[in-house]
């Protein structure tokens, strides 16, 4: 059998047992070959839609389908050299990729799904083997560089219509030509099997971060189909911590022919990484309302979030709400799988509904940062930095203006005996250490000879006028004397006794000369 059709034939098989669910679940007995007659009726139906409408498509379409087959095989070559084999695939959701990232999505399908983990995080699916995608958010951090991707719809191994950005680009899809040019005429082109109806497509990148947001009214894809619906994948980090935090939520979502599955099926997963402090992961879902009014499936866990809830019919059409997997600061959540002819650790195929996925890494410490700009408590106090009182010059957490970034102390000042001292110079920390009521650049004293109208000094480390405004020289009034200088008048004493004792001699010269003229 090929590919497609062993592809066919699973999504065939959910719609026929999914169409005897309401009967089975209200205890009613379920006409096998009647279920049998319709399955074969809709198989061959929807086998002369396919083929019938393929042949319409865009080449893009033909040439995934033609190189499917190939694609995934080197798909799975490549990812069992370096993946681990999930022991229970149904309770163990895959994670996309090893980087830091977070992500949401609306739906997947995904034909022979693998049982290996982690898959990769390519958006086209190419690599990781799901066939289908729609509305997957993704930020993620690679080599350190954030990046963000919405992959709108992908078939095959092929993107049809994604946004992408990097650090600096902030993109929105361009709605009315996507719709236009690729959406509806794939609508129309397969017979309403994949049909979307696209409202957002945000991603905006940052160098501390990435957000990606999407949005649908309505998506069907292979006879599953949900009504509003959105993802989101947000990675963000500052100086200490890495936040990332993907969520999917969905509404109405369908099986073939209208069948209603669930009325909501909610995903959000949270992680975050700080330095020098414990990792904090959370995972959240819910399907309310499975099995549609009325008839809804007995499974209270899928309404209240219990992870790893099963139920639906055993090997044959097996569905699990809020399966779970949590492992350090990685954290994976689906809240609602449908498996088709679940065998062991294989099935046919998986349909999911509103996942989410997250996992992030504590940055690098920065060397030389202060610790009253690390992001860290560093006195265990229960605050930091500008929350610490320790890093304000007056110890007052709530005065913006009394912190001091540069302070590589967190603790509190007066419990190190340090009542006033930022660590920063008289003249430059914002207090009147001298007592004169007057502070730094308006203190004399931190003005060189302390004159108020010359150079501010900011690196001086005394506010009073002995200081020495200009690095130290005297005091009174910024008036220096010398050992060899008259107080106040500054004459040269030296000078002056030279002068005198040269006309001294210089008179006795001129006497001499006259006595001896007068002889």
């Amino acid at each position: 059998m090929s590919s497609k059709n062993f592809g066919l034939l699973a999504i065939m098989v959910a719609a026929a047992v999914m169409w005897a669910i309401p009967s089975a679940s209200a205890g009613k007995p379920v006409d096998l070959r009647k279920a049998g007659d319709a399955l074969k009726q809709v198989t061959d139906g929807l086998g002369t839609a396919v083929d019938g409408t393929l042949s319409k498509t865009e080449e893009a379409l033909r040439q995934t389908r033609d190189n499917t087959k190939e694609a995934l095989r080197k798909a799975k070559e490549g990812k069992a050299e370096t993946r681990a084999t999930a022991a229970d695939p149904k309770t163990q959701p895959p994670l996309h990729g090893s980087d830091p990232h977070a992500q949401g999505g609306v739906l997947v399908v995904d034909l022979n799904p693998s049982s290996e983990r982690p898959l990769t995080g390519d958006p086209t699916g190419k690599t990781s083997g799901e066939d289908v995608i729609i509305g997957r958010a993704r930020g993620e951090q690679v080599n350190g560089a954030y990046h963000g991707h919405i992959t709108i719809l992908a078939l095959f191994g092929q993107e049809l219509s994604g946004v992408d950005s990097t650090p600096g680009q902030s993109n929105t899809g361009p709605l009315q030509p996507i719709q236009t040019g690729i959406l509806d005429p794939l609508c129309n082109g397969t017979a309403n099997a994949v049909c979307l109806s696209l409202l957002v497509a945000n991603s905006a990148t940052t160098a501390t971060g990435s957000t990606n947001d999407f949005k649908i009214a309505r998506a069907s894809v292979l006879g599953l189909g949900v009504g509003a619906a959105e993802s989101q994948g947000v990675l963000t980090q500052d100086t200490a911590c890495q936040t990332g935090v993907g969520g999917a939520q969905t509404a109405n979502v369908n099986a073939s022919g209208g069948l209603a599955v669930a009325t909501v099926a909610n995903s959000v997963t949270s992680s975050k990484a700080c330095r020098g402090q414990a990792p904090v992961v959370s995972n959240k879902s819910s399907v309310i309302g499975l099995g549609g009014a009325g008839v809804g499936i007995p499974a209270a866990g899928c309404a209240n979030g219990t992870p790893d809830t099963v139920t639906g019919i055993p090997a044959i059409l097996p569905i699990v709400c809020n399966a779970d997997d949590v492992a350090g600061l990685a954290a994976v959540r689906e809240a609602l799988d449908v498996y088709v002819l679940q065998v062991g650790g294989t099935s046919l195929a998986k349909e999911t509904t509103a996942a989410s996925e997250a996992f992030t890494v504590a940055p690098a410490e920065v060397a030389n940062t202060p610790q009253c700009s690390d992001g860290i408590d560093n006195d265990n106090d229960g605050v930091a930095d500008t929350n610490d009182p320790g890093c304000h010059t007056d110890n007052d957490a709530s005065n913006p203006d009394s912190y001091r970034a540069a302070d590589n102390d967190e603790t509190d000042r007066r419990s190190r005996g340090d009542t006033g001292g930022s660590g920063d110079p008289e003249c430059s920390d914002d207090r009147d250490n001298d007592g004169d009521g007057k502070t730094d650049a308006d203190d004399p004293g931190c003005h060189v000879d302390n004159d108020i109208n010359k150079p501010y000094n900011p690196e001086d480390d005394s506010e009073g006028s002995d200081g020495g405004g200009d690095g130290g020289d005297g005091g009174d009034g910024g008036q220096t004397t010398d050992a060899s200088s008259l107080p106040f008048t500054g004459t040269d004493v030296v000078g002056i006794s030279l002068a005198g004792l040269l006309m001294l001699a210089g008179g006795m010269l001129l006497r001499r000369r006259e006595g001896s003229h007068t002889l």
